[in-house]
């Protein structure tokens, strides 16, 4: 079983802590679920991205136990408002580049990202550029749902959303829940309300809710 394990770990940002000596493992195994709370700029995002070692710690140590660090990120899809998609591509370039580094479960494809967002079918040689913010969450949504990978990252997976695209939260998380191991940032209930634990930052210090 793949776990994630923290030791002393801290996160410094110009001088100041968003978080310090933090002890935490967490098992990723399918239906396992974990939300990460707290107010806006404590830490939530950072906290993700180290989970995903997209960035290292200040202090302490992070480990995929079992896994090279060449290798965690074949494991996760991540959907975040500070992704950005390629606005120079369409949504079919977008698509091809993106399979080629994190393909969809066997048997999915570009069709079934537009069918989940109800997009109509002229949309694929749309230019991202074009897309609205809600176009563009629902995009990262689907796709980090459905790529080949254990474990699922959601920081504030409804922001930009209408609620179509909540609905489309609701419909994905109903079906992929059991099926794969989820950590959402948030700070809104509507958002985490499924998660099976919970630990919170404040004040530089990472609390286990549950």
């Amino acid at each position: 079983m793949l776990k994630i394990i923290l030791k002393n770990c801290g996160k410094n940002y110009h001088r100041t802590w968003l978080f310090r000596n933090v002890n935490f493992e967490f098992e990723i195994f399918p239906g396992n679920s974990l939300a990460v709370l707290g107010d806006n700029g404590s830490g939530k995002s950072t906290f993700t991205l180290l989970l995903t070692r997209q960035i290292e710690p200040t202090e302490g140590t992070i480990e995929w136990q079992g896994i090279s660090s060449k290798e965690v990120h074949n494991l996760y899809a991540l959907s975040s408002p500070s992704m950005e998609l390629p606005e120079e591509l369409t949504l079919e370039e977008w698509f091809e580049f993106q399979s080629g580094i994190k393909p969809l479960y066997e048997g999915l494809n570009l069709n079934h990202i537009i069918e989940l967002c109800q997009f109509p079918p002229k949309v694929r040689n749309k230019s991202i550029m074009n897309f609205s913010s809600g176009m563009k969450q629902r995009v990262k949504l689907c796709h980090s749902f459905l790529t080949d990978s254990p474990l699922c990252i959601l920081d504030e997976p409804l922001s930009n959303l209408d609620q179509k695209g909540i609905d489309l939260y609701e419909r994905l998380i109903a079906e992929y829940k059991s099926s794969k191991c989820i950590i959402v940032a948030s700070n809104r209930v509507d958002e985490y309300q499924f998660c099976e634990h919970q630990v919170h930052i404040k004040d530089a210090q990472l609390s286990i809710l549950k």
